[in-house]
């Protein structure tokens, strides 16, 4: 570490060592005011690795910092640094992505460093942005034409992005990170995956024939119908042959649902909006017979070896999402073999599936657009 620049990156597979590495970082820039820039519910976990290190930080969240006085700090690490990976150079950049940005141009003597599994979310833009962060500034419309092409596709001009990026950005991503796989560290147990399919009924189609709306709302309204009884049932099956299952809903009144039927078990949820999230994370893990609802996007940063099962009752539409919450129950100190559940309700559950599993973000538009 003590050879490493003052700006770099850390393309750890989840599981791997990334705060491990980071505090190492930390240890060598003691003199530097530090501030740790990480997600609300992996804000606990941070103090107590930072206790053990004997490292001195501040630590705010990843909104946190869209208010937050950045100027005194000489030393920043950003966890889940994809977070701040939208474009900086259009007007789809965030507030998040202008903080950041903002910083290191009016101080670019700033040390940091971007810790993510997953630095590419959806664009090739993702790697150019994290680049830019740590002091690598590709050529914009160089960069434009190496991954994308003009089309009038859906009756406008627009850039889409070339077929094979995925491959192409490879080299990019080396230039700038550290990458880590698990499978190069350690040999990784079987991970089990098995795909459910519950049928749609006659009563789920006459319920859509009640309600018209415009062709996205309705898409909408069919993949919260294919979340009803009918896989409740399935997961309560699944649920009997395991002391602790992770579940995993994208809608949070499927959560609110599924956890008021669950009356002979402990019960844990977490969502945006659980108030100590560290908590409840350490006292799922902490249960011998318990049920641990995740609101799909919420799957980044935390441990949850603890649990060999997880139930995608419905899944997050990013590929980040799918990715990041596998990764909770895959860790490189507590390896064992882990089995994921797929509950397909229907067509709408069915398209997202695929698509994540190959490796790109569902968006409803496009699905309608087929």
């Amino acid at each position: 570490m003590g050879d490493w620049p003052p700006k770099g990156g850390i393309t750890h597979i989840i599981g791997t060592g990334k705060t491990y590495a980071a505090c190492a970082w930390l240890q060598l820039r003691s003199k530097k005011k530090a501030l740790i820039v990480c997600p609300k519910a992996i804000v606990g976990k941070w103090k107590d690795d930072l206790k053990e290190w004997g490292i001195t930080a501040d630590i705010i969240t990843t909104d946190g910092i869209k208010k937050h006085n950045l100027d005194p700090y000489g030393a920043i690490v950003v966890d889940e640094a994809h977070a701040f990976a939208a474009a900086l150079f259009d007007k789809s950049r965030s507030q998040r992505a202008t903080a950041l940005y903002n910083k290191i141009k009016t101080h670019p003597g700033t040390h940091i460093l971007l810790l993510t599994a997953t630095p590419i979310r959806s664009t090739p833009w993702n790697i150019h942005t994290l680049a830019t962060y740590i002091g690598h500034y590709w050529d914009k419309n160089k960069f434009q034409n190496t991954f994308f092409y003009l089309t009038d596709r859906y009756g406008r001009y627009h850039f889409e992005k070339k077929q094979g990026w995925q491959r192409m950005i490879r080299p990019y991503v080396e230039k700038i990170a550290d990458i880590v796989l698990m499978k190069d560290c350690i040999d990784v147990p079987t991970q089990h995956h098995k795909v459910i399919t519950i049928p749609w009924t006659k009563d789920q189609e006459e319920k859509m024939a009640q309600s018209y709306a415009e062709p996205v709302a309705q898409w909408h309204e069919r993949h919260r119908l294919e979340q009803g009884d009918k896989k409740f049932k399935e997961l309560e099956t699944i649920m009997d042959g395991y002391r602790k299952v992770i579940v995993v809903c994208h809608y949070l009144s499927q959560i609110e649902d599924y956890a008021a039927r669950i009356t002979d078990r402990e019960v844990f949820v977490l969502t945006g909006s659980t108030k100590d999230q560290h908590a409840t994370i350490e006292a799922a893990k902490a249960s011998d017979d318990g049920i641990f609802f995740i609101q799909a996007s919420m799957g980044a940063g935390f441990d949850a070896a603890e649990f060999s099962v997880v139930v995608f009752a419905s899944m997050d539409f990013k590929y980040i999402s799918l990715v990041q919450m596998r990764g909770r129950v895959k860790r490189i100190n507590n390896l064992h073999e882990n089995t994921f559940y797929y509950l397909i309700g229907g067509k709408c559950d069915r398209s997202v599936y695929h698509t994540l599993e190959e490796h790109r973000d569902f968006d409803v538009h496009e699905e309608l657009n087929k």
